[in-house]
C-alpha cells in the first residue's frame, strides 16, 4: 500500500497531505533499514560474526523480538535482534535503546507513576510492554518529575497582587516537612506559590520560603492578610517580612488543640461555641462569641483556656476588619491548603522512604502542588472580596484590577473555566 502511495505521488497524482504521508513513509522506511544495521553491527560487536561466535565473548545472540520507534507522529515495526549474556538476562541494545522516542516513554512513566503505579509494577502497564526495571522506571521519574519544580518555581508572581497568603506544614516523614505557601489573589481565585523543605516547621525554614517569595516578585495590593495553622515560627517569619500583616489564626486548629484538652462530654458545647465564632459577623458580635468560648474553657481545664488566650484576637482578625461573613466560610482555616495536602497525600502514598539528601521531597511536592492546583476554584463568597480589600487598604488602582467582572477563563491559571465555589 505505502509503494503504490509513493508511485501516486512521484506520477504527480497526489494531492499535499497524500504527498507529506508518502514523505512519511519513506522516511520511515529508511530508518528502519539504517537502525536494522546498526544493531546488527552492535550485535557483531558484542558476540562475533553471525555463525561464528567469539569463545571469548560475553554474550550471546538470542533470537528476534518486535521493535518499534516513533516518527512523525506514526510507529515503525521492524524485528530487532536480541542479545543475551552467556551466564545472564538479555542485554537492552544501546542503539534500540538511543532511538526510542524518549520524550514518549518518559511521559508514560510519569503517567503510570503519578496515578499510583509502583515503579515495580510500572512493566505490566507500559502500553509498549517494554520490561522496565524499577531502577529505570525512578530514573525516568527523577528526570521527568524536575520539569514540575522548574515549572512552579518558573511562574511569573508579578503580575498580579495578592491579597491573602495562607501558610501551612505537611508532615512527610519524622525528619521532613514541606511549609506550603497558597495565595489568593483580589478576585478570589488561588495560587499555588511556593513551598520550602525542612526538617520540622521553623523559622529558618520559613524565612528562607519568603525570601524566595519576595525574589519571584509577590506583593499584596494592601496590608496582607495572613491566615495562619498556629506555628509560632511560621508567624514570627511572616511578621520579619510584613509587620503590618493582619494575622488570622486558623479556626480548625484551634479547635482540635482544644479538644486535646477537654473531656469528650464538653465536644457538643465547644464545638457550638467554635460554629457560633465562625457564623457571627462584625467585630462587637466576634468579641462577645469569643468572650463566651473563653469563659466556657476557663471552667473546664486550664490548659485550654491558656490556649484560647495565647491565639487572642487573631481568632477573630477576620471579624476586626467587619468583612462579610460569605467570606468566613474560606478565610478562618487553612482549608485552602488543607485539602490540597489530602490530594497531595494520595499522590504520594506510595512513597514510603523520602530521602532527604536528595530533592525527591521537593519534585514530588512540585508535581502535587501543580497538580491539585489544577482543580482550584475561587474562594467562597468572592464577590464579597471587594470589602475585605477596602478595610486592607488597598489602592484604587489596585482595586480597579480585580472588581471588574472576572471571565471564566480567569478562574483558573490554564485557562479552563471553573464553577465558582
Amino acid at each position: 500500500m505505502e509503494m503504490d502511495l509513493i508511485r501516486t505521488v512521484l506520477a504527480g497524482q497526489a494531492g499535499v497531505n497524500d504527498c507529506k504521508e508518502a514523505l512519511s513513509e519513506a522516511l520511515r522506511g529508511i530508518m528502519v533499514k539504517a537502525l536494522v544495521d546498526q544493531m546488527k553491527e552492535e550485535v557483531a560487536a558484542l558476540c562475533g560474526p553471525h555463525y561464528h561466535p567469539a569463545p571469548e565473548a560475553a554474550h550471546r545472540r538470542a533470537g528476534s523480538a518486535s521493535g518499534q520507534f516513533r516518527l512523525n507522529g506514526a510507529e515503525a515495526r521492524f524485528a530487532r535482534p536480541r542479545v543475551r549474556r552467556k551466564q545472564g538476562r538479555e542485554v537492552w541494545l544501546k542503539t534500540y535503546a538511543a532511538v526510542r522516542d524518549a520524550g514518549q516513554v518518559q511521559e508514560e512513566i510519569l503517567r503510570a507513576v503519578t496515578s499510583g503505579v509502583s515503579t515495580r509494577d510500572v512493566r505490566r502497564v507500559h502500553p509498549n510492554g517494554r520490561g522496565f526495571s524499577a531502577s529505570e522506571v525512578s530514573r525516568h521519574w527523577a528526570e521527568g518529575s524536575s520539569r514540575y519544580l522548574e515549572m512552579l518555581r518558573g511562574r511569573d508572581l508579578r503580575a498580579e497582587p495578592l491579597a491573602i497568603l495562607i501558610l501551612d506544614g505537611i508532615v512527610l516523614s519524622g525528619e521532613l516537612v514541606v511549609i506550603v505557601a497558597l495565595g489568593v489573589l483580589g478576585d478570589g481565585r488561588k495560587r499555588m506559590l511556593d513551598f520550602e523543605v525542612g526538617s520540622a516547621e521553623s523559622y529558618e525554614v520559613g524565612r528562607v520560603l519568603m525570601e524566595r517569595l519576595d525574589q519571584r516578585g509577590v506583593r499584596f495590593g494592601g496590608r496582607p492578610l495572613c491566615i495562619l495553622d498556629g506555628s509560632a515560627a511560621l508567624k514570627r517569619t511572616v511578621l520579619a517580612r510584613y509587620p503590618e500583616a493582619v494575622v488570622q489564626r486558623c479556626l480548625v486548629h484551634k479547635e482540635r488543640n482544644l479538644r486535646g484538652c477537654l473531656s469528650r462530654k464538653d465536644y457538643p458545647e465547644l464545638n457550638r461555641l467554635m460554629n457560633r465564632l465562625r457564623r457571627v459577623q462584625g467585630a462587637a458580635a466576634a468579641r462577645e462569641a469569643l468572650g463566651d468560648l473563653k469563659r466556657f474553657v476557663a471552667g473546664k481545664n486550664q490548659k485550654a483556656l491558656a490556649s484560647v488566650e495565647e491565639a487572642g484576637e487573631e481568632l477573630i482578625a477576620l471579624h476586626l476588619l467587619e468583612a462579610p461573613s460569605t467570606l468566613q466560610v474560606s478565610l478562618l482555616s487553612t482549608n485552602a491548603v488543607e485539602n490540597p495536602i489530602r490530594n497531595f497525600r494520595a499522590k504520594t502514598r506510595r512513597v514510603t522512604r523520602w530521602r532527604p539528601q536528595s530533592d525527591m521531597s521537593e519534585r514530588w511536592t512540585a508535581y502535587a502542588m501543580l497538580t491539585v492546583e489544577q482543580g482550584f476554584h475561587r474562594i467562597y463568597g468572592y464577590h464579597d472580596l471587594p470589602v475585605l480589600l477596602r478595610a486592607l487598604g488597598w489602592t484604587e488602582e489596585n482595586m480597579a484590577r480585580v472588581t471588574g467582572t472576572v471571565t471564566p477563563d480567569q478562574n483558573r491559571g490554564d485557562g479552563t473555566p471553573q464553577k465558582d465555589h
